[in-house]
C-alpha cells in the first residue's frame, strides 16, 4: 500500500462554509444606568428573599448538551434563590441561531458569545447589551482581570461583556514525536532549517520502525493550519512588524515568507501530505494520533485525554514534547499570546434600573469564578465540591485528579454557567496535575516547564474595534491563504509574494492597516511581551 492510499484512512475532504450576521432587534436605549444611579454594593452573597427569574442562551461545546432541568440546575436555583432557565446551542449552529434569536427582540437575561467579535460590537452600539463598567471594582475576580483584556471588551468606551478566563499562555503550540528523534538520533529543531530536516527524516526514515513508508513529517490541514511560526515574529495573526511607520499583519510580513519556504520545502520532499490543502484539520488530528505524524499542535490546557490514549495503545513507547520557540532574527523568542479570555457573556440592556437582577447575576459569576488551588480541589472544600455536583455524583477522585460525570448528567453546577476560575496566574493553573493519562501528564509537565521561561507577546489587534478589521479581514486573510497554498504547493513562485501583497493592499488591506493603526495611536495601545 502506498503512503497516499495508506493516509487516506485518515483525511477527508473539508467543504467551506460562510456564515452570515443579521441585525439586532431591540429598542433604541443605550442600556446605561441613570444618571446618578450607582450599583448597590454586593456582599457575594448566595441568595436573598426575593426569588428571580433568569434566562440564559449560550453555544456549547458539550455533548450531549446537559438537560434544561438537571441536577446542576436545580443546585443552582437552591443556592441563589432563582429560577434559572438555561438554552445551550451547538457551537456549529449557534453563529447562525443567535443572530435570527438577537434580530427578534426575543433577548434573554444572559447572552453568552465566544468572543467580542463583529456581532458583539453590533449589538454593543446597538443599545441590546448593559454596560457593566460600574461593577467591576465591586467583584475580586473582575478586578483581577488585565486591562488588555478589558480594551477587548469596550465598545465606545463602554465595557459590555465579561469575559471567560483562559491563560495567555497554553495556548496551541508545536509538539513533537521524542521517541522519533531519539530513534533517528536527532536533535530537537531550534530553527527551520533544522525543523525541515528533521521533518524530511521522519517521512523517509521510518521512526515508528515498522519497515514501512506510512509516516509524514508535519501535519497540515486546509487554510493552512496550523501556521508552524515558532514565535510571535513569524505568526500571520501578531501584528508585530512595522512597515512604511505601521504596524502590519504578519500574514504579509516579510518574515512569514521564510516559514511559507519550508513549509513549500517540505511539501517538495514528500514530507506534507500531497491532498493537505483540501483536508479538514479534525481529520488530519486523527491521523498524528494514529501514528502518522511526528509533529502536531497541541494545547497543555483543558484538554481531554482520549487521544493521548489513543496515540498511547498504538504507540506505546511514545513520548510527546512541546518545540520550544526559535530566536528570531531581532533577538526575540517568545510566542504569540491568547487574547487572555475564551468566551464572554453580556446582559440585556432591557434590566437596566433592575439591580436585584444584575447583582444576582453578577454574584452568581463571582462565585463560579473564585479560583481554588488544585491542591484544595477535594470534597472537604465545600466550594468546589458543590461546583463539580458533589463528590461521587458530579465527579470522583482518582488518586488526587478529578474525573468528572458525563455532561448528558447534568449533574455538575459549573455546566451551566462559567465553568473556568480565573486563575491569579496562568502558573497557578498548575496544568499536569490535572491531566489524566500518563502520556498527557508528561506532555503537560514539559509544556509547563518550558513556558515558565517563555515570553507571550500580547496582541494589539485583540484590543481594539476596527469597523474596517471586522469588515474586510475574513476576506482579505482568505485571498492571502489561498495565494500561500499555491506557493506552498508550487503553482505560484514565492518570488511572487511583493505581489501578493499588493494585492492584499489594493482590495481593502490599506484600508484596514490605516485605521487599526489610528485607533492603536488614538488609545495608546501597542504591542506588549509579558
Amino acid at each position: 500500500m502506498t503512503k497516499r492510499s495508506n493516509l487516506k484512512a485518515f483525511i477527508a475532504l473539508s467543504a467551506a462554509l460562510s456564515l452570515t450576521g443579521t441585525v439586532v432587534g431591540c429598542s433604541s436605549g443605550s442600556g446605561e444606568q441613570p444618571a446618578g444611579e450607582t450599583p448597590k454594593p454586593t456582599g457575594q452573597q448566595t441568595g436573598s428573599d426575593k426569588k428571580l427569574a433568569i434566562s440564559y442562551l449560550d453555544g456549547t461545546y458539550a455533548s450531549p448538551i446537559p438537560p434544561a432541568d438537571g441536577p446542576g440546575v436545580k443546585m443552582i436555583n437552591e443556592k441563589f434563590n432563582i429560577d434559572f432557565k438555561t438554552e445551550f446551542v451547538p457551537f456549529s449552529e449557534y453563529s447562525q441561531k443567535l443572530p435570527v434569536r438577537m434580530a427578534s427582540g426575543d433577548i434573554p437575561d444572559i447572552v453568552g458569545m465566544e468572543g467580542a467579535d463583529s456581532n458583539y460590537f453590533k449589538w454593543a452600539k446597538q443599545g441590546a447589551f448593559l454596560p457593566l463598567d460600574d461593577y467591576i471594582d465591586k467583584y475580586p475576580t473582575l478586578k483581577m482581570v488585565p486591562q488588555f483584556v478589558w480594551d477587548a471588551m469596550k465598545v465606545d468606551g463602554k465595557v459590555y461583556g465579561i469575559p471567560r478566563y483562559f491563560p495567555v499562555k497554553y495556548g496551541k503550540q508545536a509538539m513533537i514525536r521524542k521517541d522519533w528523534l531519539d530513534k533517528l538520533g536527532l536533535k530537537m529543531p531550534t530553527n527551520f532549517e533544522e525543523l525541515k530536516q528533521v521533518a524530511i527524516a521522519f517521512a523517509k526514515n521510518d521512526p515508528d520502525g515498522n519497515g514501512k513508508d506510512d509516516t509524514y513529517g508535519l501535519m497540515l490541514g486546509k487554510g493552512i493550519q496550523y501556521d508552524f511560526d515558532f514565535g510571535a515574529y513569524w505568526h500571520p495573526q501578531a501584528w508585530y512588524h512595522e512597515k512604511d511607520g505601521q504596524l502590519i499583519p504578519g500574514i504579509v510580513a516579510d518574515a512569514s515568507k521564510e516559514r511559507i519556504q519550508m513549509l513549500a520545502d517540505l511539501y517538495q520532499a514528500g514530507a506534507i501530505p500531497k491532498d493537505w490543502a483540501v483536508s479538514k484539520i479534525s481529520d488530519v488530528k486523527k491521523a498524528f494520533y494514529a501514528g502518522k505524524f511526528g509533529i502536531f499542535y497541541e494545547q497543555a490546557y483543558d484538554k481531554w485525554p482520549t487521544d493521548f490514549k489513543t496515540l498511547a495503545e498504538i504507540n506505546p513507547g511514545a513520548e510527546l514534547v512541546p518545540i520550544p520557540p526559535f530566536k528570531a532574527p531581532d533577538g526575540s523568542q517568545g510566542f504569540m499570546g491568547l487574547s487572555g479570555y475564551y468566551q464572554i457573556f453580556t446582559l440585556s440592556a432591557k434590566m437596566k434600573g433592575d439591580n436585584d437582577k444584575i447583582m444576582r447575576i453578577l454574584d452568581m459569576n463571582e462565585y463560579f469564578r473564585k479560583f481554588v488551588p488544585v491542591s484544595e480541589r477535594t470534597a472537604s472544600n465545600a466550594d468546589f465540591d458543590w461546583l463539580y455536583g458533589k463528590e461521587g455524583v458530579g465527579y470522583k477522585l482518582n488518586n488526587g485528579v478529578v474525573e468528572n460525570a458525563d455532561f448528558g448528567t447534568g449533574s455538575q453546577p459549573r455546566f451551566y454557567f462559567e465553568t473556568r476560575y480565573w486563575a491569579p496566574n496562568d502558573e497557578a493553573n498548575e496544568i499536569s496535575k490535572v491531566a489524566i493519562h500518563p502520556l498527557q501528564k508528561s506532555f503537560f509537565q514539559a509544556s509547563e516547564e518550558m513556558l515558565k521561561q517563555t515570553k507571550s507577546y500580547i496582541n494589539p489587534i485583540n484590543r481594539v474595534k476596527s469597523a474596517k478589521f471586522m469588515e474586510k479581514w475574513s476576506e482579505l486573510e482568505l485571498m492571502v491563504r489561498d495565494e500561500q497554498t499555491k506557493m506552498i504547493v508550487g503553482q505560484t513562485k514565492i518570488a511572487d509574494w511583493d505581489k501578493m501583497v499588493q494585492q492584499f493592499m489594493s482590495k481593502g488591506g490599506k484600508d484596514v492597516i490605516d485605521e487599526v493603526n489610528k485607533l492603536m495611536k488614538d488609545s495608546n495601545i501597542k504591542g506588549e511581551w509579558h
